[in-house]
Formats: structure tokens, sequence, C-alpha cells
């Protein structure tokens, strides 16, 4: 993947809060927002483990998708559970669509450019040697 295909492609926006908290965003090559993280980081160092977490476990990532009030259609993305123990639960929530689909369609297809966005963030930073280059962050 050369430098101008790697600028192209989606990326890592760093999102931060008036209380000083860091969340993300995943932007598509065209600025449109495609995924947003669930919750929020005490600092730069704790929002890289989490990314990096998410991006490990991208693969067996769990997607519920769910209609609001509004009658649009949203999926949120869970972490594998961590337990084996009876009631563990389903696993962590860590990423959200960024917006409501009017059609379950589009919110699965919405499933499916954040996937390949997060696997173009993974490749990035695998040619970066572990580190987020600034294409993608």
């Amino acid at each position: 993947m050369s430098t101008a295909e790697a600028g192209r492609g989606p990326r890592l926006v760093p999102v931060r809060a008036a209380d000083g908290r860091v969340g993300w965003s995943l932007v598509a090559a065209n600025g449109r927002r495609l995924a947003a993280a669930v919750r929020s980081y005490r600092s730069d160092r704790e929002l890289a483990s989490g990314i990096c977490e998410l991006l490990a476990e991208r693969a067996v990532l769990r997607f519920v998708l769910s209609q609001r009030e509004d009658r649009l259609w949203i999926w949120t993305a869970h972490l594998p559970a961590r337990s084996t123990r009876a009631g563990a639960g389903g696993g962590e929530a860590v990423a959200r669509s960024a917006r409501g689909y009017l059609r379950r369609d589009q919110c699965r297809q919405s499933v499916a450019a954040f996937r390949q966005g997060a696997d173009h963030v993974q490749r990035l930073r695998r040619l970066a040697g572990g580190a987020f280059p600034s294409s993608a962050w």
C-alpha cells in the first residue's frame, strides 16, 4: 500500500471532550463519520490501548442491530466475553454507528464499512511497526 493509497482510506480521529477525556471516530476518506467510540478514555495512552484492543479483536466483534425510538436503525459492536463464568455477559460495547439508518440493510452496510475501515487502519498500523501513523490517526 503506497503512502497515497494510505492517505485516501479511512482514519481514526481523536475526539476530545470539554472535561479532557478523549474518544475516537472512524472517518471515511470522504469525511463521513462511520463509527464512534462507546466510551471515553482518561488519557491518550488509555485511548491507544483501547484502540489496540478493538483492532486486535475486530474479527470476533459481535454486532447488535437495533431500532431507536425514532425508528432509525443503529448498530453496536461488542468485544467477546472474557469470562467463562455463568452470567458473565456478552462483552463490553466498544463502538457504535455514527448515525441512524432508515433501513436495516443500510445499517448492515454500515457494519461492513466499519469492518473495512478497521481493517484499513490495522494495515496502516502494521506498516508503521505497531504505532499509529498520522495517516490513520
